[in-house]
């Protein structure tokens, strides 16, 4: 990675955690909707990054939100997971006319791959975080029915950050 791409990384890591802990969980947007924007940090890491700096990068992304969350490592699971399953994923639904794209985002890849990179991966994390917050099978379709609600919640905010703060020319 070039010393550019390193502090674009660096300055979303910090802004997005920033944004997901002074701002997101302190507000209430209904019982039990808490979307995850942070997770937009690991969605656009570079294609051809390291996969183990990938799953590092992701875990510290967790563990800093539930470190100012004062939960119990559920993020830190959900985010090295979805790490996990983007190194999986990227390369396979993030490409335009054959060619790999270096930092998935709403300008450099398709709308609709985008979109359904961004809901698959978000979907996966709130279900995951909240089957480990719930805890209880009896609970699942409560679960399933705040998935579904957490991860459009979630897609709608970064959509907008990504037409905000993304410049024609990807970062």
């Amino acid at each position: 990675m070039n010393s550019k791409l390193i502090i674009n990384n660096t300055l979303r890591f910090v802004l997005l955690i920033a944004f997901q802990v002074l701002v997101l969980n302190n507000v209430y947007l209904g019982v039990d909707v808490s979307p995850v924007v942070y997770i937009l940090f690991i969605l656009m890491l570079p294609t051809n990054c390291n996969k183990m700096l990938l799953l590092i990068l992701s875990f510290v992304a967790g563990l800093c939100v539930d470190m100012f969350s004062n939960s119990l490592g559920f993020h830190t699971f959900a985010a090295t997971f979805v790490g996990l399953l983007r190194i999986v994923f990227a390369n396979r639904i993030i490409t335009q006319d054959d060619r790999e794209i270096e930092t998935p985002s709403i300008r450099t890849a398709d709308m609709k791959q985008f979109s359904f990179y961004t809901i698959i991966l978000t979907a996966i994390y709130n279900f995951i975080y909240l089957m480990l917050v719930s805890f209880d099978m009896s609970e699942i379709f409560h679960v399933l029915f705040l998935t579904l609600v957490n991860t459009l919640v979630t897609y709608v905010i970064i959509l907008m950050l990504q037409v905000l703060f993304t410049r024609k020319r990807d970062l």
